[in-house]
């Protein structure tokens, strides 16, 4: 926008000299436009030329078509009437035209120049530094959160996360990231063994053709073992060679947003494949039901249980013993010992065990609150208070529940 409000002025400064009649002042007024002309094309060649012989830039020629207007500039060429000095000036505000329009020319050049891998590479990581920049990321982390813990009580299968990505994808498609390459697509490659939309409704819009929308992306993306990884060379091209095209600078956040949102699914799908693979590699051992016995008793005989417990004389030291002794022997015990023996769950389990104690009314407070009192390895009090709040959908909770108001 600033360079086009830069041309349009001094268009119509020298459209406006082709107007003027000659008086004692024309000679000065030419001598201060060849200088406006001269700054003008040093400002174009350092900010603009610079830049694209060197990057693939993507905002370099928005509403802005440098061609066209290396033509225009030099049929606006001024005729050299009048006395020598002011032809003499004249000559010099041509020779200064000629010099824009070569500028301009070179720069038309440049965006239309063949672009190496390496340039798309650093367009594509630029644009995604730019959104990871934003405040985007941090509200997309935290909605994930909500649905693991939410929606998949901390626990999500590898079925989950399958149906979460292909989900986003569809999403992503119905945003019409890709509905400029679909228009144009006459038969697509298709890919049955990676994700499968035909679960789609027969009325919905992409149903004929989604097959389409996921080949235009399989161009930008890699797909390896069961994960879609940008190609960012490939990225950082269909960026530069569509963005002419409406909403473009949308379609690219948006494509971005879908992206960032499908790795986390995927930074989840890994582990759960690693550790499945890990259970499956390492001998069967005997579950431990003395060390979970152990830590629970030690964690609710600490000092904020008894500055919390609302029955002093009947949650005694005594009556923790026994209820963890209880709850230990009860159905629930393998469960237990089994997230026990995961040391990325032992944190979230003692949590969840305080809040259903709070929920039946053995401690009094809200789950922030007790949080705040808690010394879990310097956790922060909201990650303990959230874990907390998880406790009331766990199947032990109603076994408590009974043992605690029977």
């Amino acid at each position: 926008m600033e360079v086009k409000n830069m041309l349009t002025g001094l268009i119509e400064r020298v459209s406006g000299s082709r107007e003027d009649r000659p008086t004692a002042g024309t000679k000065y007024r030419l001598m201060g436009l060849v200088a406006d002309i001269v700054a003008v094309a040093q400002t174009l060649q350092t900010e603009v030329l610079a830049r694209v012989s060197q990057e693939a830039v993507i905002d370099a020629d928005i509403d802005v078509d440098y061609g066209l207007l290396s033509e225009q500039i030099l049929l606006m060429e001024l005729p050299e009437t009048g006395d020598d000095a002011v032809c003499e000036q004249t000559a010099l505000v041509n020779d200064a035209l000629g010099g824009l329009s070569s500028v301009l020319g070179q720069i038309a050049d440049q965006l239309e120049r063949r672009h190496k891998d390496e340039e798309y590479e650093r367009l594509y990581e630029q644009e995604k530094r730019r959104f990871l920049s934003s405040g985007t990321p941090r509200r997309i982390r935290q909605t994930f959160d909500e649905w693991l813990y939410d929606v998949c009580d901390g626990r999500p299968s590898l079925e989950d996360i399958n149906d979460y990505i292909t989900e986003k994808l569809l999403k992503m498609f119905e945003k019409g990231v890709f509905c400029a390459e679909v228009e144009h697509i006459q038969r697509a490659k298709r890919y049955p063994d990676e994700f499968d939309f035909s679960q789609l409704d027969d009325d919905h819009k992409l149903k004929s053709n989604i097959h389409k929308h996921y080949a235009a992306l399989r161009k930008l993306v890699d797909y390896s073992d069961g994960q879609l990884t940008v190609n960012a060379a490939h990225a950082g091209r269909h960026f530069f060679l569509f963005r002419h095209e409406e909403n473009a600078k949308s379609r690219r956040n948006t494509f971005l947003k879908y992206m960032y949102k499908i790795d986390m699914a995927q930074q989840v799908h890994r582990k759960l494949q690693e550790t499945e693979s890990a259970q499956q590699e390492k001998p069967v051992s005997k579950l431990n039901y003395f060390a979970p016995t152990k830590n629970l008793k030690v964690l609710l005989t600490e000092e904020w249980f008894g500055m919390l417990t609302t029955d002093e004389k009947r949650f005694t030291p005594q009556w923790i013993m026994g209820f963890v002794d209880a709850l230990m022997t009860s159905e629930w015990r393998d469960q237990i010992a089994t997230d026990w023996a995961v040391m990325d769950k032992r944190l979230c389990l003692k949590c969840m065990i305080i809040g259903v104690l709070k929920d039946v009314g053995v401690v009094r407070g809200s789950y922030n609150s007790i949080a705040k009192l808690l010394d879990m390895d310097g956790e922060n009090p909201a990650t303990l208070a959230k874990y907390m709040g998880m406790g009331k959908k766990q199947p032990f909770a109603e076994w408590i529940t009974n043992y605690v108001n029977p």
